[in-house]
């Protein structure tokens, strides 16, 4: 019997999970928490969903890999104060994720949302539609995580003055004008012709963009939130475009998800929403199967994983020691 055990509780396909398996590692494949239940209490290393009730049955885990970037279900009072360490799938969303934010910058810039439902009616009307030329316009990212490093190097592309709000420090960035601390975000928002929210949710970010947050912005700019939805007041947000004190929003995440039939939002010309599909692509599994066994590879031989989460804060603060896995340098 192979001296360390890891259970996954997410399907991988078979050509992925034979790599697994050549790593000198007892493989658990589970299809149920109940399976999981029992599988989990002498295993070394898990991957999938997690809960209090499966923590607590984990006598010896210690490492748990998370299926996402986003951690909103991981980080219950009893996993912070656990002593396995926790990795996510930061990184391999990065770029796919920043080309989403600039079809949406894109779109309400050109107005090309109206455009459409114009030609759904079979209209031919050029008129009427307010356009924006991005290049020279000041972009506000709110994190500088992997996505929003992706993000912020894109808008540089397209000649935009990039600000952004962190609350850890960074080094010089050739593509940023200036990273702000946390306690100038109202600065940042006021100064943007666009804002992009990129943060994950946590307490210290709980409907962080409020109608104060949301007060201080220009008219004229455009709203774009990728990160989670709880960061944002979204009663607020509404009010805000309804009042005609921003210019467009558009959102791939909500405070309760699906967005309620009857919404406002739904049917505001100057509002995009997709369906929380910002992170979708043929990439996207390539690369999470190949974290995960480069992790795997990485824990069997007790070298240092990728994608260490702090768990008091809730999102990885050391960059990773291999780009190979950071799509936000793509």
């Amino acid at each position: 019997m192979m001296s360390t055990k890891m259970v996954f509780w997410s399907k991988m396909p078979e050509a992925w999970m034979a790599e697994v398996r050549e790593l000198e590692i007892e493989v658990c494949e589970v299809t149920d928490e109940a399976e999981a239940m029992q599988e989990i209490v002498d295993a070394d290393a898990y991957y999938g969903r997690m809960s209090p009730e499966l923590l607590a049955a984990a006598k010896k885990v210690r490492w748990i890999q998370a299926t996402s970037a986003g951690l909103d279900n991981y980080f219950f009072p009893e996993l912070r104060a656990h002593s396995a360490e926790v990795t996510n799938m930061r990184g391999i969303y990065s770029d796919v994720i920043a080309e989403h934010v600039f079809a949406f910058l894109l779109t309400l810039s050109r107005g090309m949302q109206i455009y459409h439902r114009r030609q759904l009616e079979g209209r031919w009307a050029p008129q009427g539609v307010d356009v924006v030329h991005v290049a020279g316009k000041t972009i506000g990212v709110l994190g500088l995580g992997g996505i929003g490093l992706a993000v912020a190097k894109r808008a540089a592309a397209f000649g935009m003055r990039v600000l952004a709000v962190d609350p850890a420090p960074k080094g010089t960035l050739d593509y940023m004008e200036q990273v702000y601390p946390p306690q100038d975000l109202e600065k940042v928002l006021s100064e943007s012709d666009c804002f992009v929210v990129c943060v994950p949710h946590t307490s210290e970010t709980d409907r962080l963009i409020d109608a104060r947050a949301l007060a201080v912005m220009k008219k004229t700019a455009f709203f774009i939130n990728i990160g989670r939805g709880k960061v944002v007041d979204l009663a607020a947000l509404t009010s805000a475009l309804q009042a005609g004190n921003l210019a467009g929003a558009a959102l791939d995440v909500f405070e309760e998800e699906p967005l309620a039939e009857g919404h406002p939002l739904w049917s505001m010309e100057n509002v995009i929403v997709t369906p929380h599909v910002a992170a979708y692509s043929d990439e996207i599994e390539p690369r999470r199967y190949r974290m995960i066994v480069e992790n795997v590879r990485r824990f069997c031989a007790g070298e240092q994983l990728l994608n260490v989460v702090d768990k008091q804060v809730g999102y990885v603060v050391k960059k990773n020691d291999s780009d190979v896995f950071d799509h936000s340098l793509k």
